[in-house]
Protein backbone atom coordinates (compact mmCIF):
# COMPACT_ATOMS: atom_id res chain seq x y z
CA UNK A 1 0.00 0.00 0.00
CA UNK A 2 1.54 3.31 -0.88
CA UNK A 3 2.46 5.36 2.17
CA UNK A 4 0.75 8.66 1.40
CA UNK A 5 -2.68 6.64 1.60
CA UNK A 6 -1.94 4.72 4.48
CA UNK A 7 -1.21 8.29 6.32
CA UNK A 8 -4.69 9.77 4.63
CA UNK A 9 -6.75 7.32 6.29
CA UNK A 10 -5.52 7.13 9.57
CA UNK A 11 -5.84 11.20 9.65
CA UNK A 12 -9.26 10.58 8.43
CA UNK A 13 -9.82 7.70 11.23
CA UNK A 14 -10.13 5.13 8.63
CA UNK A 15 -7.33 2.62 10.91
CA UNK A 16 -6.23 -0.68 9.60
CA UNK A 17 -5.98 -3.64 12.24
CA UNK A 18 -2.49 -4.40 10.72
CA UNK A 19 0.03 -3.01 9.32
CA UNK A 20 3.21 -4.45 8.30
CA UNK A 21 6.07 -2.00 7.71
CA UNK A 22 8.97 -3.42 6.56
CA UNK A 23 12.49 -2.08 5.03
CA UNK A 24 15.56 -0.60 5.65
CA UNK A 25 14.24 3.14 5.83
CA UNK A 26 13.28 2.92 9.33
CA UNK A 27 13.00 6.63 9.60
CA UNK A 28 10.39 6.83 8.03
CA UNK A 29 8.83 3.75 9.33
CA UNK A 30 9.11 5.61 12.67
CA UNK A 31 7.28 8.66 11.56
CA UNK A 32 4.63 6.58 10.16
CA UNK A 33 4.62 5.07 13.75
CA UNK A 34 4.51 8.18 15.76
CA UNK A 35 1.54 9.04 13.62
CA UNK A 36 -0.01 6.24 14.69
CA UNK A 37 0.57 6.86 18.49
CA UNK A 38 -0.74 10.59 17.78
CA UNK A 39 -3.91 9.58 15.42
CA UNK A 40 -5.24 6.81 17.15
CA UNK A 41 -4.14 7.11 21.14
CA UNK A 42 -5.65 10.10 22.91
CA UNK A 43 -2.49 11.46 24.74
CA UNK A 44 -4.31 11.17 28.30
CA UNK A 45 -4.80 7.30 27.94
CA UNK A 46 -1.27 6.61 26.20
CA UNK A 47 0.03 4.65 28.73
CA UNK A 48 -3.01 2.73 29.45
CA UNK A 49 -3.49 1.96 25.66
CA UNK A 50 0.01 1.83 24.12
CA UNK A 51 2.26 -1.19 23.84
CA UNK A 52 5.32 -1.64 22.26
CA UNK A 53 7.27 -4.73 21.91
CA UNK A 54 10.52 -6.30 20.40
CA UNK A 55 9.45 -9.83 18.65
CA UNK A 56 13.12 -10.96 19.82
CA UNK A 57 12.30 -11.09 23.48
CA UNK A 58 8.53 -11.12 24.04
CA UNK A 59 6.64 -14.03 22.02
CA UNK A 60 3.86 -13.77 19.38
CA UNK A 61 1.34 -15.07 21.62
CA UNK A 62 1.84 -12.67 24.24
CA UNK A 63 1.64 -9.71 21.66
CA UNK A 64 -1.15 -10.77 20.78
CA UNK A 65 -2.64 -11.45 23.69
CA UNK A 66 -2.08 -7.79 24.28
CA UNK A 67 -3.63 -6.78 20.75
CA UNK A 68 -6.81 -8.17 21.93
CA UNK A 69 -7.27 -6.64 25.50
CA UNK A 70 -9.58 -4.31 25.44
CA UNK A 71 -8.69 -0.25 25.33
CA UNK A 72 -8.82 0.97 29.16
CA UNK A 73 -10.64 4.47 28.72
CA UNK A 74 -10.06 5.24 25.47
CA UNK A 75 -11.51 4.36 22.26
CA UNK A 76 -8.17 2.15 20.55
CA UNK A 77 -5.05 -0.12 21.63
CA UNK A 78 -1.96 0.08 19.36
CA UNK A 79 0.10 -2.21 19.74
CA UNK A 80 3.61 -1.97 17.93
CA UNK A 81 5.78 -4.85 17.79
CA UNK A 82 9.43 -4.34 16.42
CA UNK A 83 11.93 -6.61 14.65
CA UNK A 84 9.13 -9.04 13.37
CA UNK A 85 11.62 -11.44 12.33
CA UNK A 86 9.42 -14.29 11.37
CA UNK A 87 8.12 -11.67 8.22
CA UNK A 88 11.55 -12.57 6.79
CA UNK A 89 13.80 -15.35 6.49
CA UNK A 90 15.60 -15.06 9.77
CA UNK A 91 16.15 -17.80 12.43
CA UNK A 92 14.12 -16.68 15.15
CA UNK A 93 15.90 -16.15 18.53
CA UNK A 94 16.81 -19.39 20.49
CA UNK A 95 14.70 -18.03 23.69
CA UNK A 96 11.46 -16.64 21.94
CA UNK A 97 8.91 -18.82 20.57
CA UNK A 98 7.05 -17.62 17.42
CA UNK A 99 3.79 -19.45 16.46
CA UNK A 100 3.02 -18.31 13.25
CA UNK A 101 -0.61 -19.69 13.62
CA UNK A 102 -1.27 -17.94 16.40
CA UNK A 103 -1.28 -14.65 13.94
CA UNK A 104 -3.02 -16.86 11.30
CA UNK A 105 -6.36 -17.14 13.65
CA UNK A 106 -5.39 -13.79 15.04
CA UNK A 107 -5.75 -12.32 11.35
CA UNK A 108 -9.51 -14.40 10.89
CA UNK A 109 -11.28 -11.84 12.83
CA UNK A 110 -9.10 -9.13 13.99
CA UNK A 111 -10.91 -6.98 16.58
CA UNK A 112 -11.75 -2.91 15.47
CA UNK A 113 -10.54 -1.12 18.75
CA UNK A 114 -7.09 -2.34 17.68
CA UNK A 115 -4.55 -2.02 15.53
CA UNK A 116 -1.46 -4.08 15.21
CA UNK A 117 1.78 -2.63 13.89
CA UNK A 118 4.49 -5.83 12.56
CA UNK A 119 7.95 -3.73 11.76
CA UNK A 120 10.86 -5.24 10.20
CA UNK A 121 13.78 -3.35 8.59
CA UNK A 122 14.31 -6.38 6.47
CA UNK A 123 15.07 -5.36 2.49
CA UNK A 124 11.86 -7.90 1.54
CA UNK A 125 9.60 -10.04 3.08
CA UNK A 126 9.29 -13.94 2.65
CA UNK A 127 6.57 -14.59 0.20
CA UNK A 128 7.34 -18.36 0.63
CA UNK A 129 5.44 -18.19 4.07
CA UNK A 130 1.59 -18.42 4.63
CA UNK A 131 1.82 -15.76 7.19
CA UNK A 132 3.47 -13.13 4.88
CA UNK A 133 0.89 -14.25 2.15
CA UNK A 134 -2.08 -13.76 4.09
CA UNK A 135 -0.81 -10.62 5.79
CA UNK A 136 -0.40 -9.26 2.08
CA UNK A 137 -4.50 -10.19 1.48
CA UNK A 138 -5.48 -8.96 4.61
CA UNK A 139 -3.00 -6.14 6.25
CA UNK A 140 -1.79 -2.71 4.71
CA UNK A 141 1.73 -4.47 4.14
CA UNK A 142 3.41 -0.57 3.57
CA UNK A 143 7.56 -0.53 2.04
CA UNK A 144 10.15 2.22 3.27
CA UNK A 145 12.77 1.28 0.52
CA UNK A 146 15.83 4.30 0.77
CA UNK A 147 15.24 7.05 -0.96
CA UNK A 148 17.31 8.18 -3.68
CA UNK A 149 17.47 10.98 -6.55
CA UNK A 150 14.21 13.06 -7.37
CA UNK A 151 12.58 11.09 -4.16
CA UNK A 152 15.21 12.06 -1.42
CA UNK A 153 15.35 15.79 -2.95
CA UNK A 154 11.89 15.80 -2.71
CA UNK A 155 11.91 14.63 0.86
CA UNK A 156 14.66 17.02 1.63
CA UNK A 157 11.90 19.87 0.50
CA UNK A 158 9.29 18.73 2.24
CA UNK A 159 11.04 18.64 5.51
CA UNK A 160 12.43 21.94 5.21
CA UNK A 161 8.63 23.36 4.68
CA UNK A 162 7.72 21.13 7.50
CA UNK A 163 10.11 23.54 9.51
CA UNK A 164 8.82 26.60 8.15
CA UNK A 165 11.48 27.15 5.87
CA UNK A 166 12.16 26.40 1.61
CA UNK A 167 14.74 25.04 -0.18
CA UNK A 168 15.05 24.61 -3.93
CA UNK A 169 16.13 21.48 -5.82
CA UNK A 170 19.78 22.69 -6.43
CA UNK A 171 20.52 23.26 -2.46
CA UNK A 172 18.63 19.99 -1.49
CA UNK A 173 20.80 18.53 -3.93
CA UNK A 174 24.08 20.26 -2.26
CA UNK A 175 22.68 19.45 1.10
CA UNK A 176 22.28 15.56 0.09
CA UNK A 177 25.81 15.74 -1.30
CA UNK A 178 27.36 17.75 1.90
CA UNK A 179 25.65 15.92 4.59
CA UNK A 180 24.61 12.26 3.06
CA UNK A 181 21.38 10.10 2.02
CA UNK A 182 20.93 9.51 5.64
CA UNK A 183 17.25 10.81 6.62
CA UNK A 184 17.78 11.11 10.66
CA UNK A 185 20.65 13.23 9.81
CA UNK A 186 19.50 15.30 6.99
CA UNK A 187 15.96 15.84 9.40
CA UNK A 188 18.10 17.46 12.22
CA UNK A 189 20.06 19.40 9.47
CA UNK A 190 17.17 21.07 7.78
CA UNK A 191 15.61 21.50 11.43
CA UNK A 192 19.15 23.87 12.32
CA UNK A 193 19.49 25.43 8.92
CA UNK A 194 15.59 26.74 9.08
CA UNK A 195 15.56 27.46 13.01
CA UNK A 196 18.73 29.58 11.72
CA UNK A 197 17.46 31.57 8.72
CA UNK A 198 13.68 31.54 10.24
CA UNK A 199 10.26 31.01 9.52
CA UNK A 200 9.34 31.65 5.73
CA UNK A 201 13.00 32.13 4.56
CA UNK A 202 15.49 30.14 2.37
CA UNK A 203 18.11 27.46 3.48
CA UNK A 204 20.88 29.07 0.90
CA UNK A 205 23.87 27.14 -0.53
CA UNK A 206 25.86 29.53 1.46
CA UNK A 207 23.58 28.03 4.96
CA UNK A 208 24.35 25.24 3.92
CA UNK A 209 28.58 25.85 3.60
CA UNK A 210 28.32 27.51 6.82
CA UNK A 211 25.82 25.33 8.99
CA UNK A 212 26.18 21.88 7.58
CA UNK A 213 27.49 19.04 9.22
CA UNK A 214 29.87 17.21 7.76
CA UNK A 215 31.41 13.53 8.45
CA UNK A 216 35.04 12.29 8.51
CA UNK A 217 33.31 9.80 5.50
CA UNK A 218 32.02 12.75 4.40
CA UNK A 219 35.01 14.44 4.02
CA UNK A 220 36.85 11.56 2.85
CA UNK A 221 34.30 11.24 0.09
CA UNK A 222 34.44 15.03 -0.74
CA UNK A 223 38.44 14.62 -0.74
CA UNK A 224 38.30 11.80 -3.48
CA UNK A 225 36.05 13.71 -5.39
CA UNK A 226 38.43 16.29 -5.64
CA UNK A 227 41.18 13.93 -6.79
CA UNK A 228 38.87 12.64 -9.21
CA UNK A 229 38.27 15.59 -11.00
CA UNK A 230 41.41 16.51 -11.00
CA UNK A 231 42.24 19.18 -8.22
CA UNK A 232 44.87 17.96 -6.40
CA UNK A 233 45.47 21.44 -4.26
CA UNK A 234 41.54 21.41 -2.89
CA UNK A 235 42.11 17.80 -2.64
CA UNK A 236 45.76 18.57 -0.33
CA UNK A 237 43.75 21.14 1.44
CA UNK A 238 41.14 18.94 2.52
CA UNK A 239 43.19 16.30 4.07
CA UNK A 240 45.41 18.96 5.61
CA UNK A 241 41.60 20.48 7.51
CA UNK A 242 41.00 16.73 8.55
CA UNK A 243 44.64 16.68 9.93
CA UNK A 244 43.81 19.91 11.98
CA UNK A 245 40.63 18.44 13.51
CA UNK A 246 42.90 15.58 15.12
CA UNK A 247 41.80 12.77 13.02
CA UNK A 248 44.16 9.84 13.09
CA UNK A 249 45.69 9.48 9.92
CA UNK A 250 45.19 5.55 10.29
CA UNK A 251 41.36 5.77 10.47
CA UNK A 252 41.90 8.52 7.14
CA UNK A 253 43.76 5.78 5.50
CA UNK A 254 41.31 3.45 6.57
CA UNK A 255 38.00 5.28 4.80
CA UNK A 256 39.84 6.09 1.97
CA UNK A 257 40.50 2.14 1.56
CA UNK A 258 36.43 1.80 2.25
CA UNK A 259 36.14 4.39 -0.30
CA UNK A 260 38.29 3.03 -3.05
CA UNK A 261 37.11 -0.63 -2.65
CA UNK A 262 33.65 0.75 -3.64
CA UNK A 263 34.92 2.50 -6.11
CA UNK A 264 35.83 -0.51 -7.57
CA UNK A 265 33.25 -2.65 -6.76
CA UNK A 266 30.68 -0.35 -9.05
CA UNK A 267 33.73 -0.25 -11.75
CA UNK A 268 32.98 -4.37 -11.84
CA UNK A 269 29.23 -4.28 -11.44
CA UNK A 270 27.98 -1.81 -13.36
CA UNK A 271 29.16 -3.10 -16.77
CA UNK A 272 27.06 -6.40 -15.59
CA UNK A 273 23.78 -4.75 -15.95
CA UNK A 274 22.86 -3.73 -12.04
CA UNK A 275 20.93 -1.30 -11.05
CA UNK A 276 22.44 1.59 -8.41
CA UNK A 277 19.28 0.12 -6.42
CA UNK A 278 20.53 -3.62 -6.49
CA UNK A 279 24.28 -2.19 -6.24
CA UNK A 280 23.68 -0.62 -3.35
CA UNK A 281 22.41 -3.68 -1.72
CA UNK A 282 25.15 -5.50 -2.71
CA UNK A 283 27.65 -3.63 -1.21
CA UNK A 284 25.51 -2.17 1.48
CA UNK A 285 25.37 1.57 0.90
CA UNK A 286 23.09 3.55 0.28
CA UNK A 287 22.45 4.38 -3.77
CA UNK A 288 22.72 7.88 -3.22
CA UNK A 289 26.59 6.97 -2.45
CA UNK A 290 26.34 4.45 -5.30
CA UNK A 291 25.47 6.61 -7.52
CA UNK A 292 27.95 9.15 -6.70
CA UNK A 293 30.92 6.29 -6.63
CA UNK A 294 30.09 5.88 -10.22
CA UNK A 295 30.39 9.06 -11.32
CA UNK A 296 34.00 9.19 -9.58
CA UNK A 297 35.01 5.66 -10.82
CA UNK A 298 34.45 6.58 -14.23
CA UNK A 299 37.38 8.58 -13.62
CA UNK A 300 39.85 5.65 -13.31
CA UNK A 301 40.50 2.58 -14.63
CA UNK A 302 39.98 -1.34 -12.64
CA UNK A 303 43.89 -1.67 -12.60
CA UNK A 304 44.28 1.80 -11.45
CA UNK A 305 42.03 1.24 -8.49
CA UNK A 306 43.22 -2.27 -7.28
CA UNK A 307 46.76 -0.45 -7.31
CA UNK A 308 45.66 2.04 -5.49
CA UNK A 309 44.31 -0.18 -3.01
CA UNK A 310 46.98 -2.08 -2.95
CA UNK A 311 49.23 1.16 -2.08
CA UNK A 312 46.58 1.75 0.63
CA UNK A 313 47.18 -1.70 2.13
CA UNK A 314 50.91 -1.47 2.55
CA UNK A 315 50.63 2.02 3.63
CA UNK A 316 48.78 0.94 6.91
CA UNK A 317 50.90 -1.88 7.45
CA UNK A 318 53.46 0.49 7.35
CA UNK A 319 51.80 3.07 9.64
CA UNK A 320 50.82 0.87 12.06
CA UNK A 321 54.98 -0.27 12.20
CA UNK A 322 56.26 3.03 12.32
CA UNK A 323 57.89 2.68 9.12
CA UNK A 324 56.31 6.22 7.65
CA UNK A 325 55.80 9.23 8.47
CA UNK A 326 52.07 9.25 8.13
CA UNK A 327 51.18 12.76 7.01
CA UNK A 328 53.75 11.90 4.21
CA UNK A 329 52.33 8.70 3.78
CA UNK A 330 49.03 10.56 2.84
CA UNK A 331 50.17 12.81 0.86
CA UNK A 332 52.07 11.05 -1.36
CA UNK A 333 48.89 8.44 -1.56
CA UNK A 334 46.64 11.30 -2.82
CA UNK A 335 49.00 12.27 -5.09
CA UNK A 336 49.69 8.83 -6.43
CA UNK A 337 45.73 8.83 -6.50
CA UNK A 338 45.74 11.83 -8.69
CA UNK A 339 48.34 10.89 -11.11
CA UNK A 340 46.34 7.29 -11.50
CA UNK A 341 43.34 9.53 -12.64
CA UNK A 342 45.28 11.48 -15.16
CA UNK A 343 46.39 7.90 -16.67
CA UNK A 344 43.00 6.98 -16.73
Amino acid sequence: MPLLSAIREIRQNQYSPIYVLYGPESFRAEEFMALARREMIAPEFSDLNLSVYDCTETGLADILQDAETLPFLGEHRLIIARQAYFLTGSKPPAKVESDPDALLSYLQNPPDYSTLILHTEADKLDERKKLVKTLQQKAKVIPFPLLKDGDLYGWVERQADKYKAAIDRQQAMKLVERVGGELRLLDKEIEKMALYVGEGATITEEVIEMLGARTLEQDVFALIEQVASGRLDRALRMMYDCMKTGEEPIKLLALLARQFRMLLHVKQLAPRGYSQQQMAGMIKMHPYAVKKAMEQARHFSESSLKKLLGILAEDDFRMKSGQVDKRLALELFITQAYAERQQA
